[in-house]
């Protein structure tokens, strides 16, 4: 006879630890129950997440679900609820015909509730009416939470299968909360015959975790030397706590209680063997069945210990054999020092924590089963918007004459998906903050952005406007449009906005989605990897990165055309996850947006055609950047169909989001004295330091120069607000410019010299007009001294004033610098403020001010001859040379031009009409520094002299350089007694 069947000859049902919709459907479980004796079934989150995430049996139930609208845990329910009733009623003939003895079906609560006892009250109620079956047992775990909710369900007429025990003690809790249930029920006048209850004892988890602690005990090689020995004691705890639970349960059926309950109908709490499979393969693989045969016990088997079981397991009555063995081995256990009360109550952690995991990813893999089957019915009408872009981008372009009409429409499908399905925003609200965000990267494609915007009613403005004068539809996006926030074009700089927009929402707490859809081409840039590389350091994970992969450049091929896995690989090499799909495939788009969602940074590498839906222009050569002339566009437009796009955009915002009220900061407290030696670029860091208290909005950037440019005073005091870049400056800038666009007073600093490789984000950061971006450029000028020419910033003057509306400023001691650092924070739009490695000596009281456009007349007299205009450094050297031409009768009048832009021009005339020339000293190139700029302000016949660097420098001492390079005090006073002949 099958052994399965001999076992209940000896009093013990065997229930099988699986459900699945195949088993059911199949009839596998049904032949179980008519030819195999099987008697019951359980199953649990881990059970379900198997059958559901891994198999298409549930999917005709999922889209009738969808069709009605219910949301994903309504249809886990459904899903679930279903399979146990139909299993219920599968067993319910042997139920009747065993009068309510057995042929049960367990389902569980949320291991979420296993230590909330109303909500394990609450869940268990609705599942119990949802199945309405009388042959359900609703799972509760054992905890401590848990009784109370399994004593009020057993009295409500509930039957319960009490989960995850493992000591001794918390079953004679359950026992004793099963009988105070049934007393309560013959004190209210219910019957009590009908309650069904079984008590799951775990044995297998049992022996992993004590082997593993008995393991330590164990030297290698060898035995141990302990009494007794750990060795020997290995895989028998789990069997020996059982065996000495089944001699309480029989103590409880011999008590007086039961008897009197019995004696009304009660049926017994039968004891349940639970985690019977091994885990171990060194241990015989029936050997958790075996032992613990005997009445009024249930085994629970997964199917594989089931055929294992059929196939050579040995039957008899076994639960009672060996008891002082079993004790022996818990006292012996006790001796060796694991105390078992800690065992019972790690596993019961572990164990919901194990029920956990599974039911979580049961819900994740759910959600994204039915995520994709609703984008299936978005795919026609989104298919239709994509359409339209590319009717709209091409009659667009060909009005305008010029454009990029194919770069366009191989991300239509995309774009359309984004705007008109994937991202939450409102049409209605350009400026918004609590919203997902697009930053269109590869600019040239902006003629799209401008369909999509016009499509979902954001703008009113007319699509054939398109790079005409005063239209805010530009050739490429600028915030002239309001919808831009920052402008691209010049082609790798949209994921480094994006990586600052995206700190911004981190900083504000909204929740909100950055999209950065980027071509192929342009991941050539290396900019393109610092981003990628910052996105994953800093844990980016609401940010996406789509690339539009269509293979052709501006002159040809790209470089490496549809070959996806490359820049798949390169993004997974920044640790960024990875999605490659066809661009065009609109199921798969989205499913990829949904997929995004779960981790990331996550990068779209998405395979798509140039010119696509235009069959003489899909992926042909030579069409980049060119419009179609108007008899091509009818053509075009005739391929593409008539317009049949019916998709409205609803406002859609994350949450609620307040705009903190920016409160200007009170004037710092300085404590230098006239004479102290400070560099200026210490002061800068101590200013940060100050304002960072006063002006929570103020976030800083360093470029791996943090203990050099002292933003490190910054970083200490404020982590979270301070953001290390590493040497990156690139993408530095650009997340610097993220952040500012989204109102944060974004500082970013490094070496003067290191900020010259970002200058085309710099250049483009002024077209984007932020409200507030500070630059710091440390280490200025040949007066670092002897690190050399490849350290020494002599360009960044020319470069911030070549900036529209920069704003540039020079300081030159300690009180200057808090100064003018605290002015930056509160002047409009790109500041830059050039600092000094070497200390100088403070010549201003604190009390002084410095205005934004000012200057500062630090010696004049009516006799004044010439006028010494200078900044940082060199107004040291320039007050020095004063003294020396003094001691000669020549008069001089030193002006400290503190704000190289905008220049003081009224003092710079007033001194160029009252002395005999003006000598501009500083530590620049001579090529469009402060002399130019003095030069080209100054509308007067007064000459204008230069004192700058004219040749490659050199290392050397900073005092040296100084003199070597014709800036130094004693070069100035020669300058200017060979102007006197």
């Amino acid at each position: 006879m099958n052994p399965l069947l001999r076992l209940l000859k000896f009093g013990q049902g065997y229930w099988i630890d699986n459900l699945t919709r195949h088993m059911i459907i199949s009839g596998n479980l049904k032949r179980r129950v008519d030819k195999q004796g099987l008697r019951g079934v359980t199953s649990n989150p881990k059970i379900f997440h198997e059958a559901i995430a891994k198999s298409d049996d549930y999917d005709a139930q999922i889209e009738t679900l969808i069709a009605e609208d219910r949301s994903n845990i309504e249809i886990y329910e459904a899903l679930v609820t279903t399979d146990i009733r139909d299993a219920c009623d599968i067993l319910r003939p042997l139920y009747d015909e065993l009068k309510g003895q057995d042929g049960f079906v367990s389902l569980e609560v949320s291991p979420h509730l296993a230590h909330d006892t109303q909500g394990s009250l609450q869940e268990a109620r609705r599942l119990w009416q949802i199945v309405d079956r009388p042959n359900l047992l609703i799972k509760i775990p054992a905890t401590t939470a848990g009784i109370p909710a399994i004593e009020e369900l057993l009295f409500e007429g509930i039957n319960i299968n009490i989960t995850l025990l493992f000591s001794i003690e918390r079953y004679q809790a359950v026992a004793q909360a099963y009988l105070k249930a049934l007393e309560r029920r013959l004190e209210a006048g219910k019957p009590v015959a009908h309650i069904a209850s079984v008590a799951s004892f775990f044995l297998s988890r049992i022996d992993v975790l004590v082997d593993q602690l008995l393991s330590h005990r164990i030297p290698l090689p060898g035995r141990s030397h302990l009494e007794p020995h750990p060795e020997d004691l290995q895989g028998k705890v789990a069997i020996a706590n059982a065996k000495l639970a089944y001699q309480h349960f029989k103590q409880i059926l011999q008590s007086d209680c039961w008897q009197a309950l019995e004696a009304k109908g009660a049926q017994m709490q039968r004891m349940l063997w639970a985690s019977t499979n091994t885990k171990n393969p060194a241990y015989r693989d029936v050997m958790y069945i075996e032992p613990l045969i005997g009445p009024h016990t249930i085994n629970t088997m997964p199917e594989d210990t089931i055929e294992a079981f059929a196939d050579h397991g040995r039957v008899k009555e076994t639960v009672e054999e060996n008891i002082e063995e079993a004790q022996k081995i818990i006292t012996e256990l006790e001796k060796i020092g694991i105390d078992f009360h800690f065992v019972a109550s790690q596993l019961e952690n572990e164990g919901i924590q194990k029920f956990i995991e599974p039911y979580d990813a049961l819900l994740e893999a759910l959600g994204t089963k039915c995520q994709q089957r609703r984008n299936r019915q978005q795919v026609k009408p989104l298919q239709e918007v994509a359409q339209q872009l590319r009717r709209l981008v091409i009659q667009m372009t060909t009005d305008a004459g010029s454009g990029h009409p194919t770069s366009c429409l191989s991300c239509a499908e995309i774009v359309a998906a984004l705007f008109f399905h994937e991202m939450h925003w409102d049409p209605r609200a350009p400026k918004a903050r609590n919203v997902d965000t697009f930053i269109l990267s590869k600019g040239h494609a902006a003629p799209i952005l401008w369909a999509a915007l016009w499509e979902a009613k954001a703008i009113d403005e007319d699509p054939l406007s398109l790079r005409k004068l005063d239209s805010t539809l530009e050739g490429h996006p600028t915030p002239n449009n309001p919808w831009i926030k920052v402008a691209t074009g010049s082609l790798g700089q949209g994921l480094a906005a994006a990586n600052g927009i995206a700190l911004a929402n981190r900083l504000d707490n909204i929740h909100a989605r950055v999209y950065c859809l980027l071509g192929d081409g342009e991941c050539s840039e290396g900019s393109v990897w610092e981003a990628a590389q910052f996105a994953s350091l800093n844990k980016l994970s609401d940010l996406v990165a789509i690339v539009d992969v269509n293979a052709l450049a501006q002159s040809g091929p790209a470089p490496y055309q549809h070959d996806t896995p490359v820049f798949a690989h390169r993004f997974q090499s920044f640790g960024w996850e990875t999605i490659e799909i066809d661009g065009h495939d609109l199921a798969a788009i989205l499913n990829a947006f949904e997929q995004a969602k779960k981790t990331g940074p996550t990068a779209i590498i998405a395979k798509t055609e140039k010119g696509k839906g235009v069959s003489f222009l899909e992926g042909k050569d030579g069409w980049h950047g060119k419009a179609l002339d108007p008899a091509s566009m009818e053509k075009a437009l005739a391929e593409l169909g008539e317009n049949q796009a019916n998709v409205i955009v609803e406002p859609r915002r994350i949450g609620t989001y307040i705009p903190p009220q920016r409160k200007p900061a009170p004037a710092l407290s300085i404590g230098y004295s006239i004479g102290d030696e400070i560099a200026t670029r210490d002061a800068f860091g101590k200013a940060l330091k100050k304002l960072g208290d006063f002006l929570p909005e103020l976030v800083v950037l360093d470029g791996d120069v943090k203990n050099s440019t002292r933003t490190e005073y910054f970083s200490e005091e404020y982590p979270n607000r301070f953001f290390e870049s590493y040497i990156a400056e690139q993408n530095m800038v650009g997340t610097a410019l993220g952040l500012a666009v989204c109102g944060k007073i974004s500082c970013a600093a490094s070496f003067a010299c290191f900020l010259t490789r970002a200058y085309d984000f710099i250049r483009m950061a002024g077209h984007s007009r932020p409200p507030h971006l500070i630059f710091c450029g440390s280490h200025a000028g040949v007066s670092i001294g002897e690190d050399g020419p490849s350290q020494m910033g002599l360009e960044d003057l020319a470069m911030f004033r070549a900036v529209s509306g920069s704003t540039v400023l020079y300081p030159c001691d300690g009180v200057s610098a808090e100064r003018l650092t605290a002015q930056a924070t509160q002047t409009q739009g790109i500041v830059y403020i050039r600092t000094t490695r070497p200390k100088t000596p403070v010549i201003y009281t604190t009390d002084e001010k410095f205005p934004i456009g000012g200057s500062k007349i630090l010696r004049t007299s009516k006799e004044d001859k010439f006028t010494l205009v200078t900044a940082g450094i060199t107004v040291h050297e320039a007050l020095a040379a004063y003294d020396r031409l003094k001691q000669k009768g020549i008069s001089t009048r030193i002006i400290d031009s503190y704000s190289v832009k905008p220049l003081d021009v009224e003092t710079l005339s007033k001194a160029a009409h009252e002395t005999q020339a003006l000598f501009v000293i500083e530590d620049h190139w001579i090529e469009g520094g402060l002399g130019d700029a003095v030069a080209a302000a100054v509308n007067s016949p007064t000459p204008v002299y230069r004192l700058a660097i004219t040749e490659e420098p050199r290392s050397g001492k900073s005092e040296e350089l100084l003199e070597r390079y014709g800036i130094s005090q004693k070069a100035i006073t020669q300058k200017i007694l060979e102007f006197m002949g």
